[in-house]
């Protein structure tokens, strides 16, 4: 065969040879991507084939004589799952979402890598789990006054403390930047159990908690925060904004 028809065929086959050449390519592109995210999801969450619990907080309703779920922190916890199950971690087998007064065994905090979800001022499984936070940059604590908002948050290094601007507004009568809160996100070893991990994810308020688990549920932002580790631990701040009619909606979310 030759003339048009053989320079059709030619053209044809180097065109199909190309195209199964970029297929190729791509299917590897894809590939290294997801090994490199399980990578970081490991260093960050623990190691690969270890189970992770992620704990929420629990309100136990008095009147209603029942347990409510923070919609803040189930939130963060749908975000977190839909990260790991995009990266083959199952739930159920790989990692479970459970709410803090479903953890009746310190052997549950002990045995797994654990991610706390909410800060200390509701989550009872933070305040057993980070009873030493000196080792941390960062602290989160409950606001000992029954009137106040949230938790607090301190900056050990410079010993002194961030305020959302609700707490601005609240203790200062003025805020000094609207619509702020702040979120906690740090790595480190868990302290009943130095081969595990212990994540925590909490923020001020709920906006903070959401903008933590959305900051993690990248492998982008997980290789920026391997860079910062120190330690063996990562802890860092989020500048959180939100929308003044969803206060609980991050809009805009940077490390501080």
């Amino acid at each position: 065969m030759s003339g048009p028809a053989a320079d059709l065929s030619i053209n044809l086959l180097a065109t199909g040879l190309g195209a199964a050449a970029a297929y190729s390519t791509q299917r590897a592109r894809v590939k290294m991507r997801k090994q490199a995210t399980r990578k970081r999801i490991g260093d960050f969450f623990g190691r690969a084939g270890e189970k992770i619990l992620v704990v929420h907080s629990s309100i136990y309703d008095e009147p209603e004589r029942a347990y409510n779920y923070p919609a803040t922190d189930t939130r963060s916890a749908r975000i977190l799952a839909q990260f790991f199950e995009e990266s083959n971690i199952q739930e159920g087998l790989d990692f479970t979402i459970v709410p803090d007064r479903r953890v009746v065994s310190e052997s549950m905090l002990r045995d797994n890598n654990v991610v706390a979800l909410c800060g200390p001022a509701r989550n009872s499984c933070y305040r057993r789990l980070v009873s030493t936070p000196s080792s941390m940059r960062y602290e989160l604590a409950a606001n000992p006054n029954p009137n106040g908002r949230g938790n607090l948050l301190r900056d050990n290094l410079r010993n002194t403390r961030i305020y959302s601007s609700r707490q601005e507004v609240s203790e200062c009568g003025v805020a000094e930047d609207s619509h702020i809160d702040y979120g906690l996100v740090a790595s480190l070893p868990n302290l009943r159990n130095p081969s595990k991990k212990l994540v925590l994810l909490a923020g001020i308020h709920g906006s903070g908690t959401v903008a933590a688990a959305q900051f993690v549920a990248n492998s982008e932002n997980l290789k920026l925060l391997s860079h910062r580790q120190h330690a063996g631990v990562i802890c860092e701040v989020l500048h959180v904004k939100y929308h003044e009619e969803d206060p609980e909606t991050p809009i805009d979310v940077t490390l501080a």
